[in-house]
């Protein structure tokens, strides 16, 4: 995991926006997950960024989100677009499509499956908690140890349906965005400690081939 020091947003964008586009122009089919959280600003400014490129063989979805009827007001995919997050010319997977939870998080696998075959290079934007969560994985919880490439669980906070730590580990790419120093003890464990990806899900980051982290920590 490659650790890059930043107090803005700048670098993370630029090096998303360049990375999209690089793999876009090489012809290939790309599967970009975005998650809900503090991530969304970066996620909404890389998008504005693509406005004139050929995003034909461009394809997204999230890393997680959380349930409840569409256009609920917690909804990751409906804070998105109220930031300015177009997808009117962009295929995109949407997770809550008006199904109970359990359909919803196997909708939500097969899908993810469906798309891990067919595109050529899968990069996922994660936000990181100060709980060691990432995507919804939140730590001692069933979708940390899932081996679904989806799961559902009651939260403390929202019910949650996510892509789990087998899913994460099938990507080419990982780009992780955390910011505030509450969260700088966990990324110390990150970027130096092996932990049980049962206790600190942000751990599954480090199976993806290519992984890198922007945040306002410096080692």
């Amino acid at each position: 995991m490659k650790l890059v020091t930043e107090q803005d947003d700048q670098k993370i964008v630029e090096y998303l926006t360049s990375t999209l586009i690089a793999n876009l122009h090489a012809d290939k089919a790309v599967l970009w997950l975005v998650p809900g959280g503090s991530a969304m600003k970066v996620a909404t400014k890389v998008l504005a960024e693509l406005e004139d490129v050929d995003t034909s063989k461009l394809c997204i979805t999230l890393t997680d989100e959380r349930y409840g009827r569409p256009n609920h007001p917690d909804e990751n995919w409906m804070q998105l677009e109220q930031l300015g997050f177009n997808l009117a010319t962009i295929n995109a997977y949407r997770v809550l499509r008006g199904e109970d939870i359990e359909t919803t998080a196997q909708d939500f696998a097969n899908k993810l499956s469906q798309l891990f075959a067919t595109y050529d290079y899968k990069i996922g934007l994660f936000g990181i908690g100060a709980d060691g969560h990432t995507a919804g994985i939140k730590p001692r919880t069933i979708a940390a140890s899932s081996d679904e490439n989806a799961a559902q669980f009651e939260g403390e906070d929202f019910a949650r349906v996510t892509m789990t730590p087998k899913a994460i580990a099938q990507l080419d790419e990982a780009v992780a965005y955390a910011h505030g120093d509450d969260k700088h003890l966990t990324l110390s464990q990150l970027l130096h400690e092996e932990i049980d990806i049962y206790d600190q899900p942000a751990q599954a980051l480090k199976t993806v081939p290519k992984v890198t982290l922007f945040s306002d920590f410096a080692d």
